[in-house]
């Protein structure tokens, strides 16, 4: 046999031992692989982060920013026209005045000499309708004597005359009584404590009824305009007699006030998601100006068992994850009480509890976990 044979037999040789070879090795490889059975919840172990929480006594308390302003202003508007004799000395821009000040006065004289007039036209119907039911009787006697009990006409007895004079009467009275209102209204007051924004009104100057001169503000009607989230206001509407202190710096002075929610705005503002709300003093300012700053403070009651947990323990859909035997999720839905960016004040517990901080997804009743602690545990203890 030629060497180029032997040399071919050789490579054929090696060439089938290698395709045995890898063959068999295969089939000891797959013989030693165990095909894994169906994944279920139980096997998954997650690594969450936890905090241990418990129940407390709690107020609710929260701080917002306002600014005070008037509800109402008033325009100076006379109801008669004339010239004016008098101005009270604090009807001038950033005055102040009582509700029984006489702002400014109008010369009265043709008002009064309206009022004596129209004295005399009521004393000249009055007799009128003297005279008239004094006929009207008159007449009534006569026709008796001649006929008896027989019907008398309303003509004969007079009446229309009668009705007459009694409307002329009704008629003057009433425009003497106008006559004393307008001469009433000479004395310009307003039924209010009050400050005066603007004034346009001087001795000598002639007034218009019905026109503008001026503009002040009712003292009782200063309120504070301010915005919440709608959580806090959701908690300020349902909450029963809630502290609400007003701080106002002013004039080189700090003033505290109290005060009570009046009124909330219907709407919350789609891009920031703060409502515009009202709060009044409960007692009279004074010395406050519209514009002014104010701090406010709001506290509920003092609540008892409100556990505060992390704002980040809130998972999706409102639940939260709790750690029972260390080691077990298990889901609780909370009484939520209230909601801020740190924290959220929750019901329901009744002992210190594990709660899961991190946020998980996809997880189920009875998931086995590893738990490590989370950061935030110290902030809402």
């Amino acid at each position: 046999m030629s060497n180029d044979k032997r040399t071919g037999y050789i490579q054929l040789g090696l060439v089938i031992c290698f395709i045995i070879g890898s063959f068999t090795l295969s089939k000891l490889l797959k013989s030693s692989y165990d095909r894994p059975g169906p994944n279920t919840a139980d096997d998954r172990i997650l690594i969450v982060e936890t905090a241990n929480v418990t129940p407390q006594d709690y107020r609710i308390t929260f701080e917002t920013s306002g600014v005070v302003r008037a509800r109402n202003h008033i325009n100076v508007v006379p109801e008669v026209s004339g010239r004016v004799i008098n101005v009270h000395e604090s009807f001038y821009e950033g005055g102040s005045f009582n509700n029984d000040a006489v702002l400014f006065e109008i010369d009265p004289r043709d008002f009064q000499l309206d009022v004596k007039r129209l004295e005399a036209e009521v004393a000249r119907a009055n007799t009128a309708l003297e005279l008239a039911t004094a006929e009207s009787q008159a007449a009534i006697a006569e026709w008796e004597q001649i006929n008896g009990n027989d019907a008398i006409p309303d003509l004969v007895a007079k009446r229309p005359q009668l009705i007459e004079a009694g409307a002329n009467l009704q008629a003057a009275e009433a425009m003497l009584e106008d006559a004393r209102l307008n001469l009433e209204r000479t004395r310009f007051t307003l039924p209010f404590n009050g400050k005066v924004i603007t004034s346009n009104v001087a001795i000598g100057q002639y007034v218009m009824a019905g026109q503008s001169y001026g503009m002040v503000f009712d003292s009782g009607s200063l309120e504070v305009s301010a915005s919440l989230v709608d959580k806090q206001l959701e908690w300020l509407l349902d909450a029963r007699d809630p502290d609400i202190d007003i701080a106002i710096s002013f004039l080189g002075k700090r003033h505290q006030y109290s005060g009570e929610l009046k009124r909330a705005a219907s709407t919350v503002d789609m891009g920031t998601r703060f409502a515009t709300v009202y709060f009044t003093f409960k007692e009279e300012v004074l010395e406050l100006l519209p514009g002014v700053f104010t701090e406010i403070s709001s506290k509920s009651a003092e609540m008892q068992g409100i556990t505060l947990l992390p704002s980040t323990a809130l998972q999706s859909q409102g639940v939260v994850w709790l750690v029972r035997d260390g080691q077990i999720l298990e889901l609780w839905e909370p009484e939520i009480i209230y909601i801020d960016d740190d924290f959220i004040a929750a019901k329901g517990f009744d002992r210190e509890t594990e709660v899961v901080t991190s946020r998980i997804a996809g997880a189920t009743n009875g998931m086995k976990i590893a738990t490590i602690k989370s950061q935030d545990t110290e902030s809402t203890e």
